[in-house]
């Protein structure tokens, strides 16, 4: 009778362990999910492309920024400071137009290098000899930087990689 009692406790034990495991551990109530979780698949199912209203915000709030330090930077007038806005304005616009053609990646690059080729002679026409050394050295900065940025990535990710890859 002993052994009977043991062996129907552990039994219960078992089927318990079980059950719980058949209904998502406790958590869901009733919901036959049968051990998987299949929340995860409903919050990145859908993600939310953005629309053309909230590009275009996000690309006048990038250019806002790039304006105000390159004003900072070049002591630009309010003329200087309005003509160069709209011309990185538009240029940015049709570099986006760009890359979104259905052409190969070589004749995109081309294509964009020469915009930006025509709109930094534009905005260096708009500038004194003085404020042409400046803008000269503000690109500077920024193009190191963002190899400065790239290099730090790929020698991260190098270091992250096992050895013998």
């Amino acid at each position: 009778m002993k052994a009977f009692k043991i062996f129907f406790f552990l039994f219960l034990l078992s089927s318990a362990k079980g059950f719980s495991q058949y209904n998502n551990g406790g958590y869901g109530y009733g919901q036959k999910n049968y051990g998987v979780n299949r929340d995860i698949g409903r919050i990145y199912r859908d993600p939310q492309k953005a629309t053309p209203e909230e590009i275009e915000k996000n690309r006048v709030e990038r250019i806002d920024k790039f304006m105000a330090k390159l004003k900072a930077d070049l002591s630009l007038d309010e003329l200087q400071f309005i003509a160069i806005r709209n011309e990185v304005l538009s240029n940015s616009k049709n570099i986006d137009i760009v890359l979104k053609k259905e052409t190969s990646e070589e004749e995109k690059s081309k294509e964009v290098k020469a915009m930006m080729e025509k709109s930094e002679a534009t905005i260096n026409s708009y500038l004194n000899k003085e404020q042409k050394e400046k803008y000269k050295v503000f690109v500077e900065e920024l193009t190191s930087g963002k190899k400065d940025k790239k290099k730090k990535k790929d020698s991260e990710a190098s270091q992250d990689k096992p050895v013998g890859e």
